[in-house]
């Protein structure tokens, strides 16, 4: 049986050319495994974290009852990485249930040479 935890993983095998693709990649994975310590070491102290359409979460306690109030994924598909300057995104599918999501990330690094996420933008489309 499965733990918590265990996700199939479909990512994309050339992210490691670049530093904030791998966090953008690294970032989506502990976020489905709601995994806070891994996501927590990429945040800027100060972050917002945006669910277009809905709200705002700008703190960690927020955070972390936002990552345990979806259910489980068990698949995610991440089908493409960009990164440029102080900006990235991600798009891909997640896979709970008998339920397909398509989610974008969007996010904003403190700086072109620094790698902590200062924004991080999420759009989510359910496949009915």
């Amino acid at each position: 049986m499965k733990s918590k935890k265990e996700i199939l993983l479909n990512i994309p095998k050339d992210c490691d050319n670049s530093p904030k693709r791998r966090i953008i990649r690294d970032f989506v994975v502990a976020f489905y495994k709601k995994d806070w310590q891994k996501i927590n070491e990429m945040l800027e102290d100060k972050f917002t974290f945006k669910i277009i359409g809905n709200r705002n979460i700008e703190t960690d306690d927020e955070f972390v009852k936002y990552l345990h109030s979806f259910i489980n994924v068990v698949e995610l598909n991440i089908d493409e990485i960009l990164s440029h300057g102080k900006y990235g995104a991600c798009n891909g599918t997640i896979k709970y249930k008998a339920k397909e999501v398509n989610y974008a990330y969007f996010f904003e690094f403190q700086s072109a040479g620094k790698n902590t996420i200062k924004t991080i933008s999420e759009y989510k489309v359910i496949n009915q």
